[in-house]
């Protein structure tokens, strides 16, 4: 009777090891979702800061003149009406 028990209870043991170290859920698994968990938020940080930066772009458009003015003139090459255009070409 005691050998029976001492091998029933080996096997059990040998059964939570196996699912410990080689089933899903087990050790391994868990590493790398840990992994993926830490690279997922090391992008979402990243996204965060660009969309914080494209707020503050939005809302200096919004509300500002002088901003719409600065992008009219670096992205369009407008000018204004009392001012002279003059193109600086390099040697």
């Amino acid at each position: 009777m005691g050998k029976a028990v001492l091998i029933a209870g080996l096997l059990i043991l040998g059964y939570f090891q196996y699912r410990l170290w080689f089933a899903d859920g087990g050790i391994p698994d868990v590493r790398r979702q840990q992994a993926e968990i830490a690279q997922m938020t090391e992008e979402n940080a990243r996204l965060q800061a660009r969309n914080q930066a494209l707020q503050a772009e939005v809302d200096d458009l919004k509300s500002g003149v002088a901003a719409m003015e600065g992008r009219a003139r670096t992205d369009l090459g407008m000018v204004r009406r009392d001012e002279t255009f003059f193109l600086l070409v390099s040697r």
